[in-house]
């Protein structure tokens, strides 16, 4: 996925695919161009940071 793109589904509040699961993305670095996700419907979901290009 491109970086563009990940920053507007950050803004509307949308949700991006991470290892087949269904996941928020909770917060997004410039620097390194990553984001910070936590799987959908889980009550206390671990954080992950992965790079753009990882999601779909």
């Amino acid at each position: 996925m491109k970086f563009e793109r990940l920053k507007a589904l950050k803004r509307g509040k949308g949700y991006v695919h991470y290892n087949g699961k269904l996941c928020e993305v909770i917060s997004i670095n410039d620097l390194k161009q990553t984001a910070q996700v936590a799987e959908v419907d889980q009550m206390f979901p671990p954080v992950v940071e992965v790079k753009a290009s990882e999601l779909d």
